[in-house]
């Protein structure tokens, strides 16, 4: 049951993250900016969802002990949290859930992204996933929607990608 609770505050640290979302996806779409890929943000937001509920389910139905995969797991959660922070202040106006680009947007070149192309999907995203399934052990759950949430953000990186080419020059 333990683990169940852990699981359940840890989508409530989430919450901020989605309430900023939200307030710059509405600025953005205010100031004229254009969205791309909705149907593929929807699918990504839905399937995360579905592992963050399948994982929580799990855990309480298998009453799922504290064990060391679950330090494991909340070390990596912790590193995806503080990637999480980073993108956000980094990006600040323009960070969203969903694929925008604002009137206004700004290429931003700061170390990390310069480095890591996509910070948020592979250093905040994929490990705040695997955190989640190390603290639950949901692996049956877990792997099938992992799959199908790879496959949803690849495509959603390609979008991205395409759009980011288009939308600067020196990307």
């Amino acid at each position: 049951m333990m683990i169940g609770i852990i699981l359940i505050l840890l989508c409530m640290i989430r919450v901020p993250s989605a309430m900023i979302s939200a307030r710059n996806e509405k600025q953005i779409k205010a100031n004229g900016g254009v969205e791309y890929g909705m149907n593929n943000s929807k699918l990504l937001i839905a399937v995360q969802g579905l592992i963050y509920l399948g994982c929580i389910v799990y855990a309480f139905v298998y009453d799922v002990q504290f064990s060391w995969l679950t330090i494991v797991g909340l070390l990596v959660y912790l590193f995806s949290l503080v990637t999480l922070m980073y993108v956000i202040r980094t990006l600040s106006p323009f960070w969203t859930f969903k694929l925008y680009i604002a009137k206004d947007h700004k290429l931003v070149e700061s170390p990390l992204f310069k480095h890591v192309r996509h910070p948020n999907y592979y250093m905040n995203i994929i490990p705040e996933l695997i955190g989640f399934a190390l603290i639950s052990q949901a692996w049956v759950v877990f792997i099938p929607l992992f799959i199908l949430h790879l496959i949803t953000l690849i495509n959603r990186i390609s979008l991205e990608e395409k759009v980011m080419k288009q939308t600067f020059q020196q990307y």
